[in-house]
């Protein structure tokens, strides 16, 4: 302590000679730095730049993006409440986006569905082809009856003469003791598709829809619905964006657009829910509030601050310079962040709150180290200043080392994002301490109004006792300690760590929505894993294994956009090649069906219908009542319109309506024998389309497999569970489940890894400047039972640890050990310290201090980015849990030490 007195004394004389040097110099280096960081200090919003680029998995995923390109990084995702309406408003909204080239490079939400016509059969699957075969089967009389004579009168005495062999096939059945195998009642899907159609026209309307649709899939039969991106239970329909992907800004920006753009075409939509969402959205949404929530945090922080200190000093002067003092060096730590790292990150972005809260304690143990020597007089003299500058040193400078050794353990963890973090505010620490030991003593001398007087005089020896406590009952206090520190050791192991990423942002932020929508209502992700496959003869083998993995849902790859299963359905198409080319269509009926005949035919199938509602069918062979219900409404109206004798137009409606249908019949025919001829000339991958190509296929040969997760993956056991089992296929997978998982694991490691290494430097540091290892064991009681108590409040509030609020581990430590550290210092310097225990003037430095530190952790709180929230929460929590414990337990110990060693003492 007596080098610290000749170093204060020497230090004391020079700042009375060079105050006014050493205040320029500061602002030099403050405008240097500020435009420094203007101009070279950038963001990082991908979570990539977190993990770092020297690991392999890094070198994978960009190399994969070269070959590639990095597409999709946003999602505009529809509820497909209404296809047909939902699909109008993809088609305007791609429209609209086709107008900004620059900002969204690529937009994805179909594959162009004519590419295909002729193949269309070979795309359905086994079991639609097996019913088109069915169908087919069943309607041929009608269909051959047709095709002999193409009358709409023609076709419906068809289905009369099957409804009767139906049902007196039905009736006869009753008669006999060995009942052969009964007729079913006909598929009434084709009656009911074509009497709906002629209603309509009927009515007077042009609209015509095929009703061959029930027999083929309405995919082939019109193909303006189809090739749309859908998720697999097809509630939503997804367009993607690819943007210019360049930093955060261009994003933001990107992105700003799109939902300017989403809502001018919602608009025109009425009842339309959409809303963007994918990776680049939740990245963007997450900066940019962050951003924003920051820099208020820094203001209110900064603010809340200055009124703690102009309540307890009574002083706005003293306020201001501590303020002054504390932009300076958060100036200083912006142009070294700039000059070092170059950029900021996720996680160092908090840095200057953080900051904030622990450098400002440096002030007000020196201010309250002033106050102290001041005492009652009014104004403050030379050797007032004199004696600060020597005594409240040492304690500030361990602190201030304490609180670097703290952090700087971060450096070292070999995850990007908290290296860059640690490196900021460890340079930050060390830039402060200059600030408070050197810049703030120059501006006190220039800014008291101190009268003439020597520089050398008696410092201040008769302390006030803190809140004249007399401690009485010592142990009382110290067994409270105890039982707090079990308590925090219990709910160590009850308090989980949430390492789900979704969970850190506002979760009313759109993109955030959307991505849970997806999640909890398709099971389908914006995030996938990605492999690479050297050969075409080694993809279908991958995909398969893959596909057989519980933990993926879906499998994409360039042969995702080829029919499967070829072989087995070109055996079906053979089957069903005779019941196509055996039937051709004219195309015009010779002469027109009458109404009136017409309407009788009708009448008699209306009848037949009615009585096979009043049979007794058996359940599996009585058909829907819905469907009956229908055919009836819409006979009975068909019926009445073609007995409408006195209306000319009838028999025009129908002649139109019948050349419609014929000629649909004769087009729907012929596209189905050249889809059968088509089959066994399957498509290659050169008859894909080039945007599909681009995105499977890359220029060297490389073949891109996309693999989906069947589970939620924000969450660490699918995450975990998904990514093994795509290595267990390819060791060499990523995409961004793969990044996840390898960052949250890192980071949970780097974080407890960089507390432990806290403590051990802390513990370390402290018995080498305190030499003395019952004041070291002291020293770290406000942090063990300080950290126990915010550990019983974590669990006690259900609060879990998480990526966000981790981070108040290592800068808990020091502040923590940083009161223990002021409160021994005075207590080891001072024997009228040891007196009472706790003076007054540094108790009052702990608990403005604490309460600061609270408020510049807290100020964090009004961010609604959940992470951000939390690490203010539970950094205010345990910067208060600290503080209580370093103004009782550790006094209670310190005077149970003094009444054991020190007897003869008188007590207070």
């Amino acid at each position: 302590m007596l080098r610290f007195r000749h170093f204060g004394s020497t230090l004391t004389k020079a700042l009375f000679r060079s105050a006014w040097l050493v205040i320029l110099f500061s602002l030099l280096m403050t405008a240097a730095s500020v435009y420094y960081a203007f101009n070279h200090l950038s963001m990082r919003t991908s979570r990539n730049d977190l993990v770092g680029t020297d690991l392999r998995i890094m070198r994978l995923s960009e190399e994969i993006d070269r070959e590639f390109g990095s597409r999709d990084n946003l999602a505009v995702v529809v509820e497909n409440s209404n296809p047909k309406h939902c699909i109008q408003f993809v088609e305007a909204l791609a429209t609209e986006l086709g107008q900004y080239p620059q900002q969204f490079r690529e937009i994805f939400y179909r594959v162009d569905p004519q590419k295909f016509k002729h193949w269309a059969l070979l795309y359905l699957e086994q079991k639609q082809l097996l019913e088109l075969k069915d169908k087919f089967s069943e309607h041929q009389k009608e269909l051959r009856a047709l095709a002999a004579d193409p009358r709409l009168n023609r076709f419906f005495q068809v289905v009369n003469e099957g409804l009767t062999r139906t049902m007196v096939g039905h009736l006869f059945t009753g008669f006999l003791e060995e009942k052969p195998e009964k007729e079913k009642i006909p598929d009434l899907g084709l009656l009911q598709a074509t009497l709906k159609q002629l209603e309509i026209s009927l009515a007077g309307g042009d609209a015509f829809d095929s009703p061959l649709k029930s027999l083929i899939p309405g995919g082939m039969t019109d193909l303006s619905q189809t090739g749309y991106l859908l998720t697999e239970n097809d509630k939503y329909l997804l367009l993607l964006v690819t943007t210019r992907q360049g930093d955060y800004t261009e994003t933001a920006e990107d992105l700003k657009l799109l939902r300017q753009l989403l809502d001018r075409v919602k608009a025109r939509f009425p009842g339309i829910q959409a809303g963007v969402t994918g990776p680049g959205a939740l990245e963007a949404d997450e900066m940019s509030e962050a951003m924003a929530d920051v820099e208020l945090a820094s203001w209110l922080s900064l603010v809340g601050q200055m009124l703690l200190m102009i309540l307890f000093f009574r002083s706005l002067k003293r306020t201001l310079v501590q303020g002054l003092v504390l932009v300076i060096g958060l100036c200083w730590t912006f142009g070294l962040a700039a000059l070092t790292v170059g950029h900021l990150n996720l996680l160092s972005i908090v840095f200057g709150p953080l900051l904030l809260g622990i450098t400002v304690d440096f002030g007000i143990h020196w201010y309250s180290r002033l106050e102290e020597e001041q005492g009652p007089d009014l104004r403050c003299t030379r050797g007032n200043l004199a004696c600060t500058i020597t005594q409240a040193s040492p304690g500030i400078l361990y602190a201030a080392l304490t609180a670097a050794v703290s952090v700087c353990p971060l450096i070292f963890t070999g995850f990007k994002g908290l290296q860059e973090l640690g490196l900021i505010i460890t340079l930050g620490i060390l830039v402060n301490i200059f600030a408070c030991l050197v810049l703030l003593p120059a501006l006190a001398i220039v800014t008291e109004r101190w009268p003439p007087g020597p520089l050398e005089v008696k410092c201040a020896d008769q302390p006030r006792a803190f809140l004249s406590l007399r401690w009485r009952r010592p142990g009382l206090m110290v067994t409270l300690g105890l039982v707090i520190t079990v308590l925090g050791g219990i709910s160590l192991f009850h308090v989980p760590f949430d390492l789900n990423p979704l969970h850190l942002q506002n979760p009313r932020t759109e993109s955030v929505v959307w991505e849970q929508k997806l999640i909890r209502e398709s099971k389908y992700s914006t995030s996938y894993g990605a492999m690479v496959v050297s050969g075409a003869k080694e993809l279908p083998r991958l995909a398969e294994a893959l596909k057989k993995l519980d933990s993926v849902s879906h499998v994409e790859s360039i042969l995702s956009f080829l029919p499967s299963q070829v072989k087995d359905k070109q055996h079906l198409m053979a089957e069903l090649k005779p019941l196509v080319t055996g039937t051709r269509f004219a195309a015009d009926p010779p002469t027109p069906s009458d109404p009136q005949e017409l309407a009788s035919i009708l009448e008699r199938i209306r009848f037949k219908l009615e009585r096979a509602v009043e049979s007794d069918w058996d359940p599996e062979d009585k058909p829907a009542q819905e469907k009956l219900s229908e055919v009836d409404r819409l006979l009975l109206r068909l019926i009445t319109l073609l007995k409408q004798g006195a209306n000319p137009q009838t028999a025009a409606r129908l002649a139109n309506f019948e050349r419609k249908f014929i000629s649909d019949l004769h087009d729907q025919w012929e596209l189905l024998r050249v889809n059968i001829d088509g089959a066994f000339s399957p498509p290659r991958l050169e008859d894909l389309p080039e945007n599909v190509r681009q995105r499977f296929i890359s220029p060297e040969g490389q073949y891109l497999i996309r693999i989906f997760p069947s589970q939620d993956i924000w969450n660490p056991e699918p995450l975990g569970q998904f990514v093994r089992d795509m290595r267990s296929i390819n060791p060499d997978v990523v995409g961004d489940p793969v990044l996840l998982y390898v960052f949250t694991l890192a980071f949970r490691n780097a974080c407890l890894w960089a507390a432990g290494a806290s403590l051990l430097g802390i513990t370390l540091l402290v018995a080498f400047l305190l030499r003395s290892l019952r004041l070291t064991i002291l020293a770290l009681v406000p942090l063990i039972v300080g950290t126990s108590l915010t550990l019983s409040l974590m669990w006690l509030l259900k609060v879990p640890f998480n990526q966000a609020n981790v981070l108040f581990l290592p800068l808990i430590l020091g502040e923590a050990v940083e009161y223990g550290i002021i409160i021994l210092v005075r207590w080891q310097q001072e024997k009228s310290a040891r007196v009472i225990t706790l003076p007054a003037g540094t108790a009052k430095g702990v608990l403005l201090a604490a309460l600061t530190t609270a408020v510049g952790f807290g100020s964090l709180m009004i961010s609604g980015h959940q992470g951000t929230f939390s690490l203010g929460l539970l950094s205010a929590v345990g910067s208060l849990s600290v503080l209580l414990v370093a103004l009782s337990v550790l006094p209670a110990l310190l005077r149970l030490l003094r009444e054991n060693s020190e007897p003869s003492l008188p007590k207070p």
